[in-house]
């Protein structure tokens, strides 16, 4: 094989494919996000037309996702969650809603994300399900930079809104704590913080002088399927990951959705969260 000047190419492969399959890769996950859009897009066109026509004198449910976190805009805003109505509940049981989550949950585990009543209790087990941990086995090198951005991600929160929740979180803890009792006595999630390294968030638990990310913080449904990431930059499993995951999903979800979350460190997270406005009160309850 020869080139435009009539030399041969030593290895004519090894740019040109490379690049060739990252375009690729480009390309049909730019084609399969747009089918699902246009998918999504005639979903919610189905569910409006079946949606009964009210008068105007009947007042319109509307049930506004508003949060006192920082966010950031979101891909998946084509799909917010809705709840239009109250079912029927038993004389001893609250009511529960009507409503749906983001189709994006939907599609990573449709057995707990695609039911359409929420409202649960959470001493009756709460609607769904999820668990939270950080593993320092999956680093990445500083010598191996960043190349320019090309993908949008679909798993892992950006930097950005990972760091406006660690931002956030410090500026509460400077506020004056709320009176609050604990189910766990604070003598014990003391001892816990003190003992367990997770609980530091100044220990390293992973060398940082090769390393610019030294780990991962993942949020998993009940059935181990991955929902979202985030990348760990600093010493130890600070509170910030955990709660970005736990905000982002709660974007994601009705109004109404009761969550129950597993954490290695839960009972320190909790009287964290209990102490100070990191989350929303209708989240936090």
């Amino acid at each position: 094989m020869i080139n435009k000047h009539n030399e041969a190419v030593q290895e004519p492969f090894r740019h040109s494919l490379g690049i060739s399959v990252q375009w690729f890769d480009i390309l049909y996950v730019e084609v399969e996000w747009r089918i699902k859009d246009s998918l999504q897009l005639c979903c919610e066109r189905v569910k409006a037309s079946k949606v009964p026509q009210v008068s105007p004198s009947t007042p319109v449910p509307c049930t506004p996702k508003s949060s006192s976190f920082p966010t950031t805009p979101s891909k998946y805003a084509l799909s917010m969650p809705t709840s239009t109505s109250n079912l029927v509940a038993s004389p001893h049981k609250p009511p529960l809603s009507s409503g749906s989550c983001v189709s994006i949950l939907v599609q990573r585990c449709p057995a707990c994300f695609a039911g359409t009543s929420f409202g649960k209790p959470l001493s009756d087990g709460g609607d769904i399900h999820i668990a939270m941990d950080g593993n320092f086995h999956h680093r990445h090198r500083q010598s191996a930079g960043t190349s320019p951005p090309f993908y949008d991600l679909a798993y892992f929160l950006s930097k950005h809104q990972v760091d406006a929740i660690g931002t956030h979180i410090e500026k509460q803890q400077k506020t004056p704590p709320k009176a609050c009792k604990g189910l766990v006595p604070d003598e014990a999630i003391d001892s816990c913080e003190s003992l367990y390294e997770a609980t530091d968030g100044k220990k390293k638990k992973a060398s940082m002088d090769n390393f610019d990310d030294t780990g991962l913080m993942a949020l998993i449904c009940r059935h181990d399927i991955p929902l979202f990431f985030a990348n760990i930059d600093s010493p130890g499993e600070q509170q910030k990951y955990a709660v970005a995951l736990l905000a982002h999903l709660f974007m994601l979800l009705p109004l109404q959705a009761t969550v129950v979350g597993l954490f290695d460190v839960g009972c320190v997270l909790d009287r964290s969260i209990s102490l100070y406005n990191i989350l929303p009160e209708q989240v936090a309850a």
